[in-house]
């Protein structure tokens, strides 16, 4: 009796090694083709910005190119959806972003489920967003911005990616705590609303990748949502320290893969990704856009996403907000 279940148990054993032998055989070949990056907003937007800036490192460590596609629509959810229905195996992610955690506490039914459909691989960029004004204001502080609100009995109006993303709901804060009567007005993406905050049609904003439109002077910065003083940005002051104590906000940018894509597969991406983030070059262009390197981990980006949720839900429920399908 004890040799028959000893010969069971070698056997379940052998079985075992044969199936992991087969797996690690099956992904230790990967990639052995392009990887496709599918960016759920527009060209030149925060998230678009982000991948292309580590996509040349990430190239030379995976020994393949990533193909980054610009699929926008539905606040992201088509982009995210058209990931999640890709094979998981590794060569179609998603550059996702806090817009799209915001646009999932906002809408649930309709919105695409990162958490349930998606599997986090890294963090490429984390944000603070910079509050800008239009130049036609001619406001230089947050103090100045509120000032100039009240005078024209706070009817503003402030620009976002689309509802229930996450420039809309810090926006919807910000109209909260300052008790403004601010009208949200959505694009497609932040590259996009630029030319209208530059000629005034809206007035102000909260925005992922503000630096290069503040460098361009097309938009002027008043503060960022960080806790304290932003590296790619030390001039400005943090937003929590001027006449709204406690404001703080971070957001981020980071892959995404189809849920059932195997562990060894996420972990070989995401190794490329911390070697790409860990260079001087990525890591300087990356602050040139006005964002910090993340840590490229699939537990941070995870750890992100569920925070993030939470604390968008919270925000809703208080300032009771209603979101159009």
């Amino acid at each position: 009796m004890n040799i028959i279940l000893e010969q069971g148990r070698q056997q379940i054993t052998s079985a075992c090694l044969t199936t992991l032998l087969w797996v690690t055989l099956a992904h230790s070949a990967f990639p052995d083709r392009p990887i496709r990056v599918i960016v759920p907003t527009a060209i030149s937007g925060p998230s678009d910005l982000c991948i292309r800036a580590v996509a040349e490192a990430m190239n030379i460590h995976l020994g393949q190119s990533l193909m980054i596609e610009n699929v926008t629509g539905a606040t992201g959810n088509i982009g995210l959806e058209r990931v999640g229905r890709a094979a998981a195996d590794g060569y179609t992610l998603s550059q996702a972003s806090a817009g799209n955690t915001a646009n999932q506490a906002a809408r649930p039914a309709a919105a695409y489920d990162l958490v349930n459909s998606l599997k986090p691989v890294g963090k490429v960029c984390q944000a603070a967003f910079t509050l800008v004004a239009s130049p036609t204001l001619g406001v230089k502080s947050v103090e100045e911005l509120i000032k100039y609100a009240k005078a024209q009995n706070g009817r503003l109006a402030y620009g976002s990616i689309g509802y229930g993303s996450s420039q809309h709901l810090v926006g919807e804060m910000f109209a909260g705590i300052t008790g403004l009567d601010l009208t949200h007005v959505p694009y497609r993406g932040e590259s996009l609303a630029t030319p209208d905050l530059a000629s005034g049609r809206i007035h102000l904003m909260f925005m992922a990748g503000a630096k290069p439109f503040m460098d361009g002077g097309l938009v002027t910065g008043l503060a960022t949502t960080h806790r304290e003083a932003w590296p790619p940005i030390p001039t400005l002051t943090p937003i929590g320290k001027t006449a709204l104590p406690g404001f703080s906000y971070n957001g981020w940018n980071g892959l995404l893969a189809p849920k059932d894509t195997p562990d060894a597969v996420i972990r070989r991406v995401s190794e490329a990704l911390v070697k790409a983030l860990a260079e001087d070059k990525v890591r300087n262009a990356i602050r040139a856009l006005g964002n910090e390197p993340g840590a490229g981990t699939p537990e941070e980006l995870a750890a992100q996403i569920r925070q993030d949720i939470f604390s968008f839900k919270r925000l809703i429920e208080q300032r009771k907000l209603v979101f159009p399908d």
